[in-house]
């Protein structure tokens, strides 16, 4: 992947976050409620990184910036995890934005956004359902609202990155279950870095939690395709051996997730999600690793998307890997890969996701 992506994410975020706030705090408490009851599979994942989980988009808006909440970001609510759990989803992913849970660099956690993240763990136990979260942050930090610099440089180095993440596992450690740590989303261009700072991250962690489960990305945007140009001797020493591998991978032509063009024009076969995600699968058989896939995403405007996305999920399954959709998120609006539901009605994505879940049933009011 390259920067255009960023850009373009941001863009997509930062216009989700402008639309949508004041009305969605407003209006959210009602929105999607579990009256009914669920008749879900009761009992919690032990191995979560095979299961299939949904990505809920919201800490993580209008990228860059520190923001206000509820203008900038929001956190999904119980409602919104009821929805999912409703259908039969047992992990979620959250992420945040590093620079609004620690604003400056070596300095304590931000109260009003620990809290937030606290009530999100709270809710998703209530739910019976596994977290997975961490930095939002492509391996770099604003020390100034839109000048991110990278991990391991004169104004980030890697000491703050740990200091970063002693203090989050610390401020967990009492929770030992339903939450597993992310170092990061989608290191890119660290220049042949991110093993080292992603070892050192580990290693902060286990000073602090020998128990926790840790998703370690690859360099390279954590692209599955790419993966053995960028993460062929990436093997991170774990004394706890309680780590799991982090790809992604899109099926557009670009591979960027962007999905300008249409399947016709980027000429898409269905076999292409098999192809892309390849590389890793044959790299964690090789090397006998656990990994995971944290977004994989298909437009909802053509049916022959959710071919591509049945033969991904097929393709994983098949490998013991498991994944999380990208995405939902209640300020989405009419973003072509949400899986949210809309007018009563849910997303073309939620008739292939659900396959591969466990059976489920709620009442939505």
């Amino acid at each position: 992947m390259t920067a255009s992506f960023v850009f373009r994410r941001r863009e997509i975020l930062a216009g989700a976050a402008a639309s949508a706030g004041a009305a969605f705090l407003s209006a959210s408490a009602g929105a999607l409620q579990n009256t009914g009851g669920s008749t879900c599979q009761a009992g919690l994942p032990s191995e979560p990184w095979k299961e299939f989980g949904i990505n809920i988009v919201g800490p993580a808006l209008s990228q860059g910036v520190r923001g206000t909440y509820g203008k900038d970001f929001i956190y999904p609510d119980d409602s919104m995890l009821a929805y999912y759990r409703g259908k039969g989803f047992r992990v979620v992913r959250v992420t945040f934005l590093w620079e609004r849970l620690q604003p400056k660099l070596f300095a304590e956690l931000d109260p009003q956004e620990s809290e937030r993240l606290q009530s999100l763990i709270r809710i998703v136990r209530d739910q019976n359902m596994v977290l997975i979260t961490g930095p939002h942050n492509y391996a770099r930090y604003a020390v100034s609202d839109g000048v991110p610099e990278l991990i391991g440089s004169q104004a980030v180095p890697t000491s703050a990155f740990v200091d970063f993440w002693i203090r989050v596992a610390s401020l967990f450690a009492p929770l030992k279950d339903q939450l597993i740590f992310t170092l990061m989303n989608e290191p890119h261009d660290t220049g042949g870095t991110w093993a080292r700072i992603a070892q050192a991250a580990v290693d902060a962690i286990r000073s602090v939690d020998k128990e926790r489960w840790l998703y370690v990305p690859g360099d390279g945007w954590s692209s599955a395709r790419s993966w053995r140009e960028f993460n062929e001797h990436l093997a991170i020493k774990d004394s706890s051996d309680r780590v799991v591998y982090v790809a992604h991978q899109y099926f557009d032509g670009s591979g960027k997730g962007i999905y300008e063009r249409s399947y016709d024009d980027d000429r898409i076969r269905p076999e292409i999600a098999a192809n892309r995600l390849k590389p890793f699968l044959a790299w964690l058989k090789r090397r006998g690793f656990r990994g995971t896939v944290t977004e994989y995403g298909v437009p909802n405007n053509d049916p022959r998307w959710l071919v591509v996305l049945a033969n991904a999920l097929d393709t994983l399954k098949q490998s013991e890997v498991g994944g999380t959709y990208w995405a939902g998120g209640p300020w989405w609006g009419d973003y072509p890969l949400s899986s949210e539901p809309r007018a009563g009605q849910d997303a073309p994505v939620m008739s292939v996701l659900t396959r591969y879940l466990g059976s489920c049933s709620v009442s939505r009011t």
